[in-house]
């Protein structure tokens, strides 16, 4: 197959149409690389709307990269391997995996994907389900595990032996967003003692259920009170996974005698008021979810959160289905997010 039918951007600011890019058959690949066919794909997500901002305001240059084709979260049959995967990836292997480059997005039939940052599917686990966690969760595991986040020991490693979680306390903005639900189930595993995140009073119980030891409703004016008199001035490690700007919660309740970390994964600019409260100070971070960003640690997830599905440790977040590639059907869920009407997360599924 020399061509193949996509639903590419062609246009910033416009639908996405279907257009006859290269196929298959045209693919040479790189000795870590490896041709998939697609089965699902994720990440049009409802509150970290990532694929309607690249059609709609031609974020990361996507510009320059027209014809683009979108789709982050990846699940799909391997094809054919580079020299360096045919072990680790057989051919009709199910893996999942996040998209390499733009133009290499999930809606389309085929496209290449780095396979030092894939995993084979656990068989229990659906395509679909499987293309929840890509983007997220690697974001997620960034921003708790890494230094470039709050620099916690990630779990099973030389680091965590005798590190103590159940002394930590976190606060996770946003425990209502996929990747606020996918924080609190990383915090919980990694055995962190004190789990507080701020949602609406209808997400409470789930959160719960997640590991969140307190659940703060977002919508009282007095939530920096209420986290206050848990943590008291020992909070050192807050995460804000929705804020476009401010971020004013998240900083108030940081200590203001011990230095700090806010990690955001949007960005936007810091309450200058807030933060000169902070006499120790707070390092702040912008995490963005590249499966290389730190390419050790990358792999090593990859290796590690197969199993932590595998044994349900970590739990399904919901999502709508759309089948097969339909262009009004995939346009019309990117409007939602773009009008502010969208509340579901849609996966693409192909037959």
């Amino acid at each position: 197959m020399s061509t193949q039918i996509v639903l590419a951007l062609t246009e910033i600011g416009k639908p996405l149409t279907k257009v006859s890019l290269r196929g298959p058959d045209t693919f040479e690949l790189a000795a870590n690389e490896v041709l998939i066919k697609l089965i699902a794909t994720g990440s049009l997500t409802a509150v970290a709307p990532f694929d309607q901002k690249l059609r709609d305001r031609g974020l990361m240059n996507i510009g320059q990269s027209l014809p683009a084709v979108l789709g982050g979260d990846l699940v799909g049959t391997v094809v054919r391997t580079g020299t360096d995967m045919t072990e680790t990836f057989p051919n009709g292997s199910q893996i999942f995996v996040q998209m390499m480059a733009l133009p290499r997005g999930g809606l389309q039939s085929y496209t290449v994907v780095d396979g030092t940052y894939a995993a084979i599917v656990p068989p229990s686990i659906p395509a679909t389900e499987a293309a929840l966690y890509p983007i997220n969760a690697v974001t997620i595991a960034l921003a708790l595990f890494t230094p470039a986040g709050l620099g916690l020991p990630f779990p099973g490693t030389p680091e965590s032996a005798n590190f103590d979680y159940a002394s930590q306390k976190i606060v996770i903005i946003g425990g209502g967003s996929n990747t606020g639900k996918l924080a609190i189930q990383f915090a919980r595993i990694a055995g962190i003692g004190t789990i507080i995140t701020t949602a609406s009073a209808s997400n409470s119980a789930i959160l719960k259920d997640f590991g969140a030891t307190h659940v703060i409703t977002r919508q009282d004016a007095d939530a920096d009170s209420q986290i206050r008199k848990i943590v008291g001035d020992d909070l050192v490690h807050a995460l804000d996974t929705v804020s476009a700007g401010g971020y004013n919660l998240a900083l108030s309740v940081l200590s203001d005698t011990q230095r700090g970390t806010l990690v955001r994964l949007t960005r936007g600019p810091v309450d200058e008021a807030a933060l000169a409260q902070k006499k120790a100070g707070v390092q702040d971070k912008h995490v963005v979810g590249f499966s290389a960003a730190i390419p050790a640690f990358g792999a090593l997830f990859w290796k590690v959160f197969p199993t932590w599905l595998e044994s349900g440790l970590v739990k399904p977040l919901p999502y709508k289905v759309i089948e097969g590639l339909d262009v009004d059907k995939v346009n019309a869920a990117l409007d939602q997010y773009r009008d502010g009407t969208g509340s579901d997360r849609y996966h693409v599924k192909f037959s």
